[in-house]
């Protein structure tokens, strides 16, 4: 087999396992921070009907990945080990030095996308329905519900002002 074929394949493979080491690096932590952002005091107790309860707490629940650094650096290696393949003498030096820069930068980059794209907020309603039932339901979107609110729970698990 022609050596550069050789050298060729030997730095394909070393890139794909790269890219495959870079992409298992950047996985993030995920952290959850939940508020009590409204509650109110006790209130009397509504008539009993079927399914109706009271909105005794809305707390923001928001989940957050923040990046640690580790795809930087293993971007780095697998940058500098790719870049290594490429060029002779100070000409390899310099495409390490290329490759370690460029792979901290593209590390950093996915790992960065990777937290933003696991961090979310919602807002997780308490009910205390009439029966003496306690649930919770998480929402995107409060549409202006508030504790000490009358609601009444549809039949598909949705909550509506009562």
């Amino acid at each position: 087999m022609d050596l550069f074929v050789r050298e060729g394949l030997r730095a394909a493979a070393l890139a794909a396992a790269a890219s495959a080491l870079l992409a298992a690096g950047c996985a993030v932590p995920v952290t959850r921070v939940t508020r009590v952002v409204d509650e109110p005091p006790m209130m009397a107790q509504a008539p009993a009907w079927d399914r109706l309860g009271t909105v005794t707490r809305i707390e923001e629940v928001e989940t957050s990945a923040q990046p640690t650094g580790g795809g930087g650096v293993l971007g780095a290696l697998v940058g500098g080990a790719v870049g290594n393949q490429f060029g002779r003498g100070g000409g390899r030096a310099a495409m390490t030095i290329l490759g370690v820069f460029g792979g901290a930068v593209a590390g950093d980059t996915i790992e960065r996308n990777q937290a933003a794209a696991a961090s979310s907020r919602y807002w997780r309603v308490f009910v205390r329905f009439d029966d003496g039932e306690h649930r919770e339901f998480d929402y995107r979107d409060l549409a202006g519900l508030r504790s000490g609110e009358r609601v009444r729970l549809r039949g598909d698990g949705v909550l509506q002002r009562g």
